[in-house]
């Protein structure tokens, strides 16, 4: 297994803004993709579009203002059964700390498909932080609605 992809951030924001935004079709859609379906249930199936491609993940723990964990399905190359987690704790100065794993890669995958992979989920931890913070929809993979 490679290692897992780690970001973290403090943002100026509750524990409950973070735990809606991570959680829920709305907040997904004003930091990630505007094209997201996403319910607050365990193991329902969230989905995430990017213009084409579409990455499926089965919701499996919901702690709120505290945790959101997913498992990924099979529709990205190398994303099958992998994890992401959010994990929010608070911090100092009434921050509100915000760390994201995304784990269980298997062996085969390439250190630069990782790479890329790390720095898009950089810029979309960022895009939770502006979200969290402002209150203002801007997400990293906008797309035009019909």
């Amino acid at each position: 297994m490679a290692a897992p992809l780690v970001h973290q951030v403090n943002v100026k924001a509750t524990p409950e803004t973070i735990y809606r935004a991570i959680s829920t079709a709305g907040g997904l859609q004003a930091f990630w993709t505007s094209d997201s379906k996403a319910e607050p249930k365990v193991g329902s199936i969230a989905s995430f579009g990017f213009g084409g491609p579409t990455q499926r993940m089965r919701i499996d723990e919901l702690v709120p203002g505290k945790r959101v964990k997913w498992t990924g399905l099979n529709d990205f190359p190398n994303w099958d059964k992998t994890t992401v987690s959010w994990d929010i704790a608070a911090a100092e100065k009434g921050e509100t700390s915000v760390t994201f794993r995304h784990a269980d890669w298997p062996a085969t995958v390439s250190q630069d498909d990782l790479g890329s992979i790390n720095y898009t989920w950089g810029l979309v931890v960022e895009r939770l932080k502006q979200y969290a913070e402002s209150g203002k929809p801007n997400p990293l993979f906008a797309f035009a609605t019909r």
